[in-house]
């Protein structure tokens, strides 16, 4: 007796994909040479991040929440 197969339905399949998420991307600059977003919610996580990795200096300038920014 043959095999009846039956449909499946896929549930991940109906959900809609997660957008990506923003995160703070501080690059290794020399000193005095990036710019800064200082009133950034992560500016604190960059700034441990660059004294952690013993960078002389970092730069904001390609950073999602930099170039995203709200100017006054």
């Amino acid at each position: 007796m043959p095999r009846t197969r039956r449909a499946t339905v896929s549930t991940t399949a109906s959900r809609a994909p997660n957008p990506p998420q923003a995160v703070p991307n501080p690059v290794a600059c020399r000193e005095g040479r990036g710019v800064r977003h200082f009133d950034c919610p992560h500016y604190d996580a960059c700034l441990d991040k660059a004294a952690k990795g013993l960078w002389t200096g970092f730069t904001c300038a390609r950073c999602f929440f930099y170039l995203n920014r709200q100017t006054a």
